[in-house]
């Protein structure tokens, strides 16, 4: 499915991994205007935007694509990338929030999180979501515009299989619940504010949790027989901004193959 985003300015955090990799090309690809907040070092960009041009050759990239170095964790680095977004294209339409973070396998996390590092996890995944929403409809609100967000959940905001990743199912579980608030608060003012809710997908951070010797394992849980990618996520994110969902508004799309299902 095609979508005419010419034109459209859009704001994605995390933007340069995974699925947020995957919706930076496919928006660039159908018109868009991107602005990419990441924890990325300026040095990545050029592999990013090598690989976008082979994926996205008629993208324009150059035009169309600008990046800030971001922590969401930050409120002042998440006024800084509204800022910047509206200095470089005076406007912002759309934004997926996408950025989050995990604790990582041999880096010193425990099987279940201390408070500290829960706390760290839910202050990005879900203060890092939170401020970038609040700070984009502030924007459109004064402005009196209509605007569109995609938070990016996680279906293990829903379903626990693993209590060990308690933090990161705290957190994906206040993103399904902020959306439907921001959604509610806004919906009078032609802003719209929906989820998605990956399951398993092929990125860097699922191989952050996930051994080799556990795909199989994974797979067979799955009923579609196969584990997700990128694009099928960027798949349902473009839908949720385009016209054709202009109705919907405090929905959770979810992207698993089935697994919620089982």
């Amino acid at each position: 499915m095609s979508y005419n985003f010419l034109n459209k300015v859009v704001v994605v955090t995390g933007g340069l991994s995974g699925i947020g990799l995957s919706t930076t090309i496919k928006l660039l690809r159908q018109g868009a205007k991107v602005v990419v907040g990441d924890l990325a070092h300026e040095q990545e960009i050029d592999f990013v935007v090598s690989k976008i041009n082979e994926s996205a050759p008629d993208s324009n990239v150059h035009h169309n694509l600008r990046f800030l170095r971001t922590n969401i964790h930050s409120w002042q680095d998440n006024v800084n990338l509204v800022d910047f977004a509206l200095d470089e294209y005076k406007g912002i339409d759309y934004v997926v929030a996408n950025a989050a973070m995990i604790r990582r396998n041999g880096e010193g996390a425990s099987d279940e999180p201390t408070l500290d590092e829960f706390n760290e996890v839910v202050n990005v995944n879900l203060g890092g979501t939170f401020a970038f929403n609040k700070l984009c409809i502030n924007y459109w609100k004064e402005f009196k515009k209509s605007g569109n967000i995609v938070n990016v959940g996680s279906v293990f905001g829903h379903k626990v299989t693993d209590p060990n990743l308690v933090d990161l199912n705290c957190s994906k579980s206040g993103i399904h619940t902020l959306t439907k608030s921001m959604a509610l608060g806004c919906a009078s003012l032609g802003i719209r504010v929906n989820e998605v809710c990956p399951g398993f997908i092929k990125t860097p951070m699922l191989e952050t949790v996930l051994g080799s010797d556990q795909y199989d394992h994974i797979v067979n849980g799955i009923p579609m027989q196969k584990i997700g990618d990128g694009d099928d996520v960027a798949n349902a994110i473009c839908f949720l901004l385009s016209d054709d969902a202009r109705y919907i508004t405090g929905a959770s799309v979810v992207v698993d193959g089935g697994y919620s299902c089982s």
